[in-house]
This record gives structure tokens, C-alpha cells and sequence, in this order.
């Protein structure tokens, strides 16, 4: 196997660079929590307890980006800031935060901070801000309310932590699919392992493809037909050092997952505990991908041919199929057409095992439906190869079905298993 280093690049080193990229360049647009973050000028004239207790409790939110200047800048300068440093937002806290938030009749201007915005500003985000300011302040005004009578509220059964806990904790968010009803939103890791190793071992389409055709024009391919073998066992030999390609591309990706992405700031891999649901749709993504470059490989006539073939359509396929978009942010129309590439189908049965924390059960449909896909692909590249017959042979004068004939009556009482390892054995040195 160490012939072809092109196609062993393709197959491992290939799917690991994209794992990694993507799990660390999409991580913050998986995040639940992580929103863009919107830049505000700060500037905190009173620097009491109140008013830095209610920057703190702004910065923690984590939607807004504080940049805090001077306490004593003036507006001329805050405006200038915001036009230089391209700010749509500044917040000024007043002196005198502090007497509105306690309810000190002193303060006769009742007013507590001063927002300046820019005229080009969205009116929604003016608005969602404004309300999260607001919502913040009365929290403020509550806990300055609330100083020094703990011991009071206490009597009265009232748990002050609780009830000045963020308004978020008390939000359950559930998401919602088209296609299923448990549905969660996956990490970046969770989706760019699974992703690309689907879309890994669709691309064996090439090695098996120049395997393939190579036997065809040396003649290997008749002559092993020529053994007594029929097409459809011939081909079934082709799966089995392809499909230990694939087992080693899942435990190499999962690996890469786990332990090399947190390496480098990334999250870590959630795996299942359903080892044979994972066995399950690994098995039915890969008898799909080899047969799908098995039909590439009995129609294409030459390895260039098969290459941008199987490459053209690869492509295709895992971009309907969420494999470089996530299909949860795609368009209702999208999601629905995804349906249509395999890729999609292996995708789900790997997130039901590493998100969902499914089983068996879980994986079935996408594993049966994988299976028929690979089982019609398979047969279909049977039946080309039985009709066309289009091998290049060193003695173009004897026919196929004479050298056929021959071998037939030779080669009648080798054994089934001695048949099939002679196949595979023709694969694995080719490649």
C-alpha cells in the first residue's frame, strides 16, 4: 500500500487537516453562548460600588465588548473615539448612579447613565441593547435595595442569591429540527469529525478507482473473471482491504478528535457509549463509499477520468449533505433536499452516536438506507462490467469468452475461499 502516497494523503492526512481547520475556525460559531460581540465605549464617572457592580454584571453577559477609557473625558472626545474607532455605542454612568439606584430623593436629575449612539445604527440591536441595559439596572437598583437586610429577608424565606441570579438560568432552551425532535446543536468538533470523515471515505473513489481500472487495462481484471469467478464475487474482493482503509480512518479521526484538537484550544470529542451503533454506521458509510467508487471506477475510462468524476461529485454530495455547511443553518428547502446525498444520511448516524448518545436502534434507518444505496451501486457495477466486457488484453487475438473457457475448465475445483483471497490479495498489491 505504499505504492500510491498520493491517495494515502488523501485518505488521512486530508481528512485531519480539515478536522482541525474547521474545529477550531468554526468553534466560536457553534458556541450556544457566543454571539458577536457588540463594541461599547465605557466611561464610569462615579466609580462607586453600585456602578461598578453594574459594568461587571455587563461584561459578564459576554454579548458586549467594553472598552473603557477615562473617567474624565469629555463628550467632544467620546465622540471623536466613537467616529475613529468605529464604537455605535458609549456609555456613560453620571455621577450620582449610585443615589438613583438607592432611591435618594437627592438626586434630582433621575437620571442614572447616558447612552450615545450612532444615527446609522440598527434600530433592533439600539433596541435589544437598551432593554439589557435596562433589564441590568433594575437588577442593581434591586441588590442596593436589598443591602443590609439579609438577615431580615432571611426570616421571610427569601434567598437572595437566587433572586439575584442572571435571568438567563431560569431559560431552558430547547431546539427544534425538521427531522428530529431531539434535537442539540453540536459542538464544532462534534460536527467536523463526523463530517469529514464522511466525506474521507467517499474519497476513496480514487485509490480503488485507479486500482480498478489499472487491472482492467493490464488484463488482471479478466483474468481473475477468467478463474471461475463471477463478477459479483470479484467485486466483493475489492471491499474488504478498502474497508479496512475506512476502519482506520474512524479510529484515526476519533483519536484526532479526543486527544490532538483540545491540543490546540479546540474542544474535545463527546463520544457515545454505543460502540456497536458506531460499528454499525461505519460499516453501512463504508460499503456505500466503496461501491459508489466501484460504479465510478466500471464507468470511467481512465484514471483522470475517475478522478474528476468521483471528485466532482464528492464535492457535490457533502455540500448538500451538511458536510461543509452544518444543515441546521441551512434554508427549510435545503435541509429537505439534503436528503437526496448519502453523505447526509452518514452524517446523522454519526451524530446520533456522538451528540445524541444513540444505540443500535438509533442508527438503523441511516444504516439500511446506506446499505441499499451501496447494495444498488454495487449491482449496477456488476452489470456494466458483465456487458461491456472492455479489457485490454497483451494477445488481442483470443477473445474473452475462448481465455474464459479455458480458465473455466482448469481452474473448476479451486476452492470458494482460495478464489476470494486471490482477489483480494490482486487489490491490496495493485494499490
Amino acid at each position: 500500500m505504499g505504492r500510491d502516497v498520493h491517495s494515502l494523503a488523501v485518505l488521512f492526512i486530508m481528512p485531519v487537516a480539515f478536522i482541525l481547520i474547521m474545529s477550531l475556525a468554526m468553534r466560536d460559531l457553534f458556541e450556544t453562548h457566543a454571539v458577536s460581540q457588540i463594541k461599547i465605549l465605557v466611561v464610569n464617572q462615579e466609580k462607586s460600588d453600585q456602578s461598578r457592580a453594574f459594568v461587571e454584571t455587563l461584561e459578564k453577559l459576554g454579548t458586549f465588548a467594553l472598552h473603557h477609557m477615562d473617567d474624565e473625558i469629555g463628550f467632544d472626545m467620546i465622540r471623536h473615539k466613537m467616529f475613529q474607532d468605529d464604537f455605535k455605542f458609549a456609555l456613560v454612568v453620571e455621577k450620582g448612579f449610585s443615589l438613583a439606584t438607592d432611591g435618594d430623593a437627592s438626586n434630582k436629575a433621575g437620571r442614572q447613565m447616558i447612552l450615545l449612539v450612532k444615527p446609522s445604527v440598527n434600530r433592533q440591536t439600539y433596541t435589544i441593547l437598551k432593554n439589557t441595559f435596562a433589564a441590568n439596572l433594575a437588577k442593581t437598583r434591586v441588590a442596593a435595595l436589598m443591602k443590609g437586610q439579609e438577615e431580615l429577608l432571611g426570616y421571610a424565606g427569601i434567598d437572595i442569591d437566587k433572586l439575584l441570579q442572571p435571568a438567563d438560568a431560569l431559560i431552558e432552551t430547547r431546539y427544534v429540527s425538521k427531522g428530529k425532535l431531539k434535537f442539540k446543536v453540536p459542538t464544532s468538533v462534534q460536527q467536523s469529525v463526523p463530517a469529514w470523515l464522511v466525506f474521507s471515505m467517499f474519497f476513496v473513489v480514487i485509490p480503488l478507482s485507479n486500482t480498478l481500472i489499472a487491472e482492467r487495462n493490464y488484463g488482471t481484471l479478466m483474468r481473475l473473471q477468467s478463474m471461475n469467478i463471477s463478477t459479483g464475487f470479484l467485486l466483493a474482493g475489492k471491499l474488504l482491504p478498502f474497508f479496512i482503509v475506512n476502519l482506520i480512518q474512524v479510529v484515526l479521526m476519533i483519536l484526532v478528535g479526543v486527544f490532538l484538537v483540545p491540543l490546540l484550544g479546540g474542544d474535545a470529542l463527546t463520544m457515545g457509549d454505543s460502540y456497536g451503533g458506531l460499528l454499525l454506521i461505519t460499516t453501512a458509510v463504508s460499503f456505500c463509499s466503496i461501491s459508489f467508487a466501484l460504479l465510478v471506477a466500471s464507468i470511467a475510462k481512465t484514471t483522470e477520468h475517475a478522478t474528476t468524476i468521483g471528485g466532482v461529485f464528492n464535492i457535490i454530495l457533502g455540500a448538500l449533505g451538511g458536510i461543509m455547511i452544518p444543515k441546521f443553518v441551512m434554508p427549510e428547502f435545503m435541509q429537505t433536499l439534503s436528503v437526496l446525498s448519502p453523505m447526509s444520511w452518514g452524517l446523522e448516524g454519526f451524530l446520533d452516536i456522538f451528540l445524541r448518545n444513540g444505540n443500535v436502534l438509533d442508527v438503523m434507518k441511516e444504516s439500511l438506507l446506506l446499505s441499499l444505496i451501496g447494495l444498488v451501486m454495487f449491482s449496477a457495477t456488476a452489470f456494466i462490467i458483465r456487458k461491456n466486457c472492455r479489457f485490454k488484453l497483451d494477445y488481442p487475438d483470443v477473445s474473452y469468452f475462448r481465455l474464459r473457457r479455458v480458465y473455466s475448465d482448469c481452474k473448476k475445483n479451486v476452492p470458494l475461499l482460495e478464489r476470494f483471497f486471490t482477489t483480494t490479495t490482486y487489490t491490496t498489491l495493485m494499490y
